[in-house]
């Protein structure tokens, strides 16, 4: 068929009527490269001159005057994804607030055998070799290691500490880590003591020189040390000797292992923030969850289970008048996966004495619902390890020494009796 001038006119015409001008696509296009890092206005601009190419191509080769332009390619845009939003812990029930306790009374508990010699060190308990020991006592004069029958025995430290030194026993009784000032040296106990005068036994590790200031800490497993002080942590494996830096564990941050020997940590805001410092946990395949105590204010001293975390908690609110219920310090049982809390116990403080003290101090945990501490009572003459219940508020005592000991205990031993 052939069109004479007035065909091709009205063809045209009738193609282009839903199309805007070509002009306007122009300026579009125009429009579009003066803001090439706009995406919108780049795919915009294009869907504008295809469109015009489009109608084009469709009237040349239409054949007839039905033809019609085919559909601009649609543009689509994908939003961001909404970042989750922090974990904030909630607030305290008050009726998870147990009663007030004062630690000045702990002697008179009613006393729970988890298989140490109530009183330590024990005065009339045999002497010998200790392979295996339930506790550690750690003074200016001596280092005695106690094992569960109540058998006690010296135990002769590496040269050179000093008094300013940490040395603690494993989680399972057979193994002592100590630094000090003349570095950082572990042994097994295994066999017992050979009672050599100079340490005999002892293998030192060499490790950065500001661990030598820092404390010693047991991953669960007694394989593995963590060293923190004021520098980065450093961590020590005891078969191979190698250690590799923990910078997340500087500056006497609260941290502990889990029961799988996951980390959790205190990160320190940048700025002040009302949902207080980053609690960080790892979650074993190398990535790490962050969760804020908010409400519970500052929570440090950490003891880890599979599934709760005990802390001394420090009240931070500045109120007059009378208090609230919860503004008072303590320790306090949470859910790790929520933050929610199992148990606020109250203890009788004035100053910050027990929490900011650091004389108030979880261990670890016997089982689901108990809590193991320990406490140095004010104006006291001797510390206790105390066993919690924070289903129903009762407290045990364990055990006692002198306040010129510092103490550790084989956690991985201790069980009802």
């Amino acid at each position: 068929m052939t069109l004479d001038a007035d065909d091709l006119h009205d063809v045209l015409d009738r193609a282009t009527d839903a199309v805007a001008p070509v002009g306007m696509a122009a300026r579009a296009l125009s429009n579009a490269r003066r803001r090439r890092t706009r995406r919108r206005g780049i795919a915009a601009g294009l869907a504008s001159a295809a469109a015009v190419a489009g109608v084009v191509v469709a009237v040349q080769g239409a054949g007839g005057p039905t033809a019609e332009p085919p559909a601009a390619p649609a543009t689509t845009t994908t939003a961001p994804p909404t970042p989750a939003e922090p974990l904030v812990a909630p607030d305290i029930p008050l009726d998870r607030i147990q009663d007030r306790w004062d630690p000045r009374g702990a002697e008179s508990l009613p006393v729970l055998d988890l298989g140490v010699p109530r009183v330590l060190p024990v005065i009339d308990g045999g002497t010998g070799a200790v392979g295996t020991a339930v506790a550690l006592l750690d003074g200016d004069g001596e280092t005695l290691l106690v094992g569960a029958d109540g058998t006690q025995a010296a135990l002769d430290l590496p040269d050179g500490l000093g008094t300013r030194r940490s040395v603690r026993l494993s989680p399972d009784g057979r193994r002592v880590a100590a630094v000090g000032s003349s570095g950082f040296f572990w042994r097994d106990l295994d066999g017992g003591l050979d009672g050599d005068p100079d340490g005999g036994g002892w293998e030192r590790v060499e490790v950065p020189a500001h661990a030598r200031e820092g404390s010693v800490g047991w991953l669960p497993g007694s394989a593995v040390v963590v060293l923190q002080g004021y520098g980065p942590g450093v961590r020590v494996d005891l078969a191979t000797g190698a250690t590799r830096l923990l910078p997340h564990l500087a500056e006497y941050v609260s941290w502990a292992a889990d029961p799988e020997g996951r980390l959790t940590y205190q990160r320190r805001a940048d700025e002040p923030s009302t949902a207080g410092a980053a609690l960080v946990s790892e979650d074993g395949d190398g990535g790490t969850a962050e969760a804020f105590p908010g409400p519970l204010e500052s929570i440090q001293r950490y003891a880890l289970s599979d599934s709760s975390l005990a802390a001394a908690r420090a009240n931070g609110a500045v109120v007059g008048g009378r208090p609230a219920a919860h503004d008072v310090d303590g320790l306090i049982a949470l859910d790790r996966a929520t933050l929610a809390t199992r148990a606020l116990l109250p203890v009788e403080d004035r100053a910050g004495y027990y929490a900011d003290g650091g004389h108030l101090v979880p261990t670890s945990w016997l089982d689901d619902d108990t809590v193991l501490f320990t406490v140095l009572p004010r104006d006291a003459a001797k510390e206790y390890l105390i066993a919690w219940d924070v289903e129903s508020g009762d407290l045990s005592r364990v055990a006692c020494w002198p306040t010129e000991y510092s103490t550790s205990f084989a956690t991985d031993l201790l069980a009802r009796r």
